[in-house]
């Protein structure tokens, strides 16, 4: 393991044993509202800005995949009919700008592009942490604190934003943005929900319930209206500047259907298929029609319990819910339900996902993401198979636990 990728993962580990003392205790419970605010922006942003100078690269697909999108569109040429572009680019046209804009200024300065491109989302990171801050100090400056605080340390989304690169931290601050605004202006809220959905397209799965708590018919049709308009309008925004077809842009949307086999119980079927060859029609079929079974399940979760909670316990139920049933995983989902966990107080779950995925993101980042180590003991895909596939399962099975418990409405530990 080289230098930069040692010191990222004492650093990590360093985050973790921070964020567990202050579950426990809290040194600065007296703090006021301004020093609060100072103590939880310096340290998500210490948090996040330190690996992003340690570590000379991020995913190197993910960062090779904003490199190819950023230079077609720096060329004034389509992204979503070029061949480069296959299956790099699945959102819709909102991200692309920032990676031009990174792209654009690392060849200026002569700085590496990963450091730059990986600041929006370390910057949304930080958005987040005082965010929460603010959402919680309706209960007190320390209940808002502690928030902020658990968020600015927990290890899981500075393993995605400053570590891997990866933009959720940007599709969850507007998403959290489109909660803090609800009950005071909706349609600025589905502005926020909106450019989530332009983000990334999984805040869709937060529209349901941030419906349902939208009072009156009208604001419910403003929020709802403004919701949809938004994404329709980068897309036509993105036609007018670059040209395009809608369709290809919503197909590339909406037809994402990667990282089968790798999370949950998908796992067991893959390794029916790898065993026995004969039975890969199962397995062929499941590709085919694994998000019909997500669709429904999560549906399902909806009916009988989300739609009855509170915004934002309901947006945290479902996303629960996709990670315990999603067909298809990539290891930045992990970081989607730690805000809104934090939001709602859901304590004790949170501690043990924290801890459960912990263990496996830093297994892979460490042994896979940002070095090969995994492959000295293993050949690819083998040790994809019986490495880093297994090392899920626990993650798994404790989003599996916390799904019943929030299904079956049993009390959160609130603090």
């Amino acid at each position: 393991m080289n230098t930069p990728v040692l010191l990222s993962a004492l650093w990590i580990l360093l985050l973790l044993a921070g964020w567990l003392r202050i579950q426990k205790h809290l040194p600065w419970a007296e703090a006021s509202t301004v020093q609060a605010v100072l103590l939880v922006g310096t340290a998500a942003l210490l948090a996040r800005f330190v690996p992003n100078l340690l570590l000379p690269a991020g995913s190197a697909y993910d960062v090779e995949s904003y490199r190819i999108v950023a230079d077609l569109l720096l060329d004034g040429q389509e992204v979503y009919d070029q061949t480069a572009s296959v299956n790099r680019h699945p959102y819709l046209p909102f991200q692309m700008y920032w990676m031009s804009l990174a792209r654009w200024s690392s060849l200026a300065l002569g700085l590496p592009f990963v450091k730059i491109v990986r600041l929006a989302p370390i910057a949304a990171d930080v958005g987040i942490a005082l965010l929460l801050f603010a959402s919680l100090r309706r209960m007190g400056t320390k209940a808002g604190l502690k928030g902020g605080l658990s968020y600015a340390l927990n290890p899981i989304p500075v393993f995605v934003c400053a570590y891997h690169g990866q933009f959720d931290a940007i599709a969850a601050l507007l998403t959290v943005l489109a909660i803090y605004w609800l009950n005071r202006s909706p349609a600025l809220a589905g502005g926020w929900l909106g450019l989530g959905i332009l983000s990334k397209s999984w805040p869709v799965l937060a529209l349901p319930s941030l419906f349902v708590g939208t009072r009156g018919l009208k604001n419910r049709t403003a929020f709802l209206g403004v919701t949809l308009a938004v994404p329709l309008a980068g897309i036509a925004l993105y036609i007018a500047l670059i040209g395009g077809d809608p369709g290809s842009i919503l197909e590339r949307a909406l037809g994402y259907n990667w990282g089968l086999g790798v999370w949950g119980y998908t796992y067991s079927l893959r390794l029916i298929s790898l065993i026995r060859p004969g039975s890969t029609a199962l397995f062929d079929w499941f590709i085919q029609n694994g998000r019909y079974i997500t669709l429904c399940a999560l549906a399902l979760v909806w009916l009988f319990r989300a739609r009855k909670q509170q915004p934002g316990d309901g947006i945290l139920t479902t996303l629960v819910a996709f990670l315990a049933v999603t067909h298809a995983f990539s290891i930045q989902y992990l970081m989607w339900v730690v805000p809104f966990a934090i939001l709602v107080r859901d304590r004790r779950w949170l501690t043990r996902y924290t801890l459960a995925a912990f263990a496996y993101m830093f297994l892979v980042y460490m042994t896979l993401i940002l070095t090969d180590k995994v492959t000295h003991l293993l050949p690819w895909p083998q040790a994809d198979w019986f490495i880093i596939i297994p090392a899920s399962i626990p993650a798994w099975l404790v989003t599996v636990g916390w799904l019943v418990s929030r299904v079956m409405g049993n009390r959160a530990e609130r603090t």
